[in-house]
């Protein structure tokens, strides 16, 4: 059972994971996305069921509060994308089918709502994904017109760029995105199966993956992360319709490969360094909590025939890094939870020669 994956001198150490299925309080439905608030306080979009909401909690399971629900008034979802954490902390989320930003305190309470049906500059169409850039300005991301736009906390237009295509700098249907500590500007290409780096003022830098989404053969000789039955044979470079994407502070790259049940990792150069497949082996708190109750539950996880199955990724939408404990965090959508990895910066290779 692989805990710890190595990869180009780097390493990364499965920590616990956090969640389980529950339409509220201490459990999510379809964890899509992770917005990072300080001390441990995450703030988690969930869109499943017809539930949205956001859920805050904490790195260490504690359950706090609920925000929003499903439907179409001020403070509701109708189909929720994505949730950052802006200035003084507060919750700004991305509704793909009423295309609104609504901001949220800290304590829940719906602080105001913006954004434009449309088209033209400083509009809004499906927008899937959301990030603050170093100097505090929300970037956006457009999916059903493929634009990337920067706007104040307050809504008001600043800039953007992006249009549709399969190009160098082109996008097609476009979802998650992240900055980094330069303010360069990630984007996970969803329908050109490849993630891509922009300058801060848009322009085209770099490509995180080949396009090409069948996959090449890969006879495991490279010393690339733990492979499994699941993706033994895919190329780390062939990303089926990637979803979310983050950067730390050394610069790699964590490409959550949607279809391919992964999350990628590439150093700063786009070069694929390892992979995580999902090591969750134990429950979290809340999900034993659960299973403690129930003896019924807890004799049909017994009758499992591939009980290894339980621990992998199904579905990975979002992810997020958390620098101030590097700390990876991936929603592991479909199975309800969240996935956390530390990254160990003082990893020593070891000397196999002596």
């Amino acid at each position: 059972m692989a805990l710890i994956t190595v990869g180009a001198g780097r390493c990364w150490r499965y920590s616990h994971n956090v969640g389980m299925r529950q339409n509220i309080g201490a459990g999510f439905t379809q964890p899509i996305g992770v917005g990072l608030a300080g001390d441990g306080v995450l703030f988690v979009a969930n869109r499943g069921g017809g539930n949205s909401r956001v859920s805050k909690v904490t790195v260490d399971h504690d359950f706090i509060l609920d925000i929003g629900r499903g439907g179409q008034q001020a403070g509701q979802f109708g189909y929720l994308s994505a949730v950052a954490v802006g200035p003084e902390g507060n919750v700004y989320t991305a509704d793909e089918w009423l295309h609104r930003i609504t901001i949220f305190a800290p304590d829940g309470k719906m602080l105001g709502t913006w954004g434009d049906a449309g088209d033209e500059p400083g509009q809004l169409n499906g927008p899937a994904g959301l990030t603050f850039d170093p100097a505090d300005n929300l970037v956006v991301v457009n999916s059903f017109n493929c634009r990337v736009q920067r706007f104040t906390p307050e809504g008001r237009y600043l800039s953007g760029f992006g249009k549709k295509g399969s190009g160098a700098g082109e996008l097609d249907m476009p979802y998650g995105v992240a900055t980094d500590n330069l303010g360069n500007i990630y984007v996970a290409d969803w329908n050109n199966h490849r993630v891509q780096k922009f300058g801060a003022d848009g322009d085209y830098l770099l490509t995180f993956g080949s396009g090409e989404p069948a996959g090449v053969a890969f006879d495991g000789s490279t010393p690339y992360a733990h492979a499994t039955v699941a993706n033994i044979g895919i190329d780390p470079n062939s990303l089926n319709h990637p979803t979310g994407v983050a950067v730390d502070q050394d610069g790699d790259v964590y490409v959550c490969d949607w279809m391919n049940e992964r999350v990628v990792i590439f150093d700063p150069e786009a070069k694929p360094i390892a992979w995580l497949r999902g090591d969750a082996h134990d429950l979290s708190k809340w999900a034993q909590m659960t299973v403690d109750a129930n003896p019924d539950m807890a004799d049909a996880r017994l009758r499992v025939k591939n009980p290894e199955i339980q621990r992998y990724f199904r579905m990975p939408v979002g992810c997020a890094f958390d620098q101030e404990n590097n700390r990876l965090i991936v929603c592991d959508t479909a199975m309800c939870r969240l996935q956390i990895y530390v990254k160990d910066k003082t990893y020593l290779a070891p000397q196999l020669n002596l």
